[in-house]
């Protein structure tokens, strides 16, 4: 089976987790407008038409604060580019390529590594403006050049048939990697995603989730997980009157997970504070941040 390795990069709120998502078909990576909605490399493979695509969905380069998280989440979005074979870099078709986009690209062509600059949201241009924002790019890079919406799907057939079309045969066999293990980090993440979707505010960016605990049986995987706060009147919030919000928190999360995994899910969500976790570099690591 041929196989190909993508990783999916661009500014926040581009739409990277919402193509990886359209990609696998499935809830993968979270989908917000809100900034840091994806915290670490997201991993899923798939199998599309006989060709084995594996896909890194990865932070969002633009930060708004300058906490060891933050730094850590603008250094993440390169790890990938040695694992790939093709660089999906996505703009938003209404803004101009920024400098981060341009060392980015410059990066992967030091690696020597295909790169492919897809312009999503383009329904919400008019044709000249797109002809002209693509004459730009043009000027400065030979790289292929996709104009996509997601959201109307315009445009995105013919990008995957052009990935398809990039991929070998593996030079080692045994090298395919499978999904079949439960990736606790995966997990948090989908967990964090229905938190940043139900809360508003300061929460979803002061909170972390931490998977302490997978039992998979043949019909059913039992989750434990912790979210932490950092502050009191956060985990008032999460928890809700009477648990409600928490309750629906972990509906949401397990709905998504239960398609993901095909399998019925048991979540158990507990809500606990840890000050300054965004700082706490062992923690950090505990949390998977920290390779």
């Amino acid at each position: 089976m041929k196989r190909i390795k993508i990783v999916i990069t661009g500014q926040s709120n581009v739409g990277k987790s919402s193509m990886m998502n359209y990609l696998c078909n499935s809830y993968v990576s979270s989908v917000s407008k809100k900034p840091q909605t994806t915290r670490v490399n997201i991993y899923k493979s798939i199998v599309c038409d006989n060709v084995d695509l594996s896909i890194y969905d990865t932070p969002g380069v633009s930060v708004f604060d300058r906490s060891l998280l933050s730094v850590l989440m603008q250094k993440s979005f390169l790890h990938p580019l040695d694992k790939v074979d093709v660089l999906m870099i996505m703009l938003n078709g209404s803004n101009k390529m920024s400098e981060m986009d341009k060392s980015i690209i410059e990066s992967a062509e030091m690696m020597k590594k295909k790169i492919i600059i897809v312009l999503n949201k383009t329904d919400l241009l008019v044709e000249n403006d797109l002809i002209r924002i693509i004459n730009e790019l043009k000027k400065f890079y030979s790289h292929p050049i996709f104009s996509i919406s997601i959201k109307t799907e315009n445009g995105i057939a013919k990008l995957i048939d052009y990935i398809k079309a990039l991929a070998k045969e593996p030079n080692d066999k045994t090298d395919i990697k499978k999904d079949s293990d439960i990736n606790k980090i995966f997990v948090q993440e989908i967990i964090r995603g229905s938190i940043n979707d139900l809360t508003y505010g300061e929460v979803p960016y002061d909170c972390a989730v931490l998977t302490d605990r997978v039992i998979i049986k043949k019909n059913l995987i039992k989750i434990y997980s912790t979210i932490y706060v950092e502050k009191a009147n956060q985990k008032k919030i999460m928890i809700g009157e009477s648990g409600t919000h928490i309750k629906h928190i972990g509906t949401n999360a397990r709905c998504h997970l239960e398609d993901i995994f095909s399998k019925k899910i048991y979540l158990d969500l507990t809500v606990k504070i840890k000050k300054n976790w965004k700082n706490n570099y062992n923690f950090l690591k505990t949390l998977g941040y920290i390779s």
